[in-house]
């Protein structure tokens, strides 16, 4: 039995960028979005690399519940 897939969007949330442009624009330009993490080097990680995406408060407001932000 075949099973069928439909894609109905496209989305990327990544440290490299947030959105299909400016994530392809980050993998053209080299751009892993790798970086050092204070807050580990605060909390006396061995490890302080990482990567975070860059999320704006309008952007969580319009894909997130209040409830779910707060998590």
């Amino acid at each position: 039995m075949k099973q069928r897939v439909v894609i109905t969007g496209l989305g990327v949330v990544a440290p490299g960028g947030v959105g299909v442009t400016e994530f392809r624009e980050a993998l053209e330009q080299g751009r892993s979005g790798i970086e050092h993490l204070a807050e580990l080097e605060e909390l006396d990680f061995r490890c302080q690399l990482g990567g975070v995406p860059r999320l704006t408060d309008e952007l969580l407001k319009s894909n997130f519940s209040e409830l779910e932000r707060k998590r």
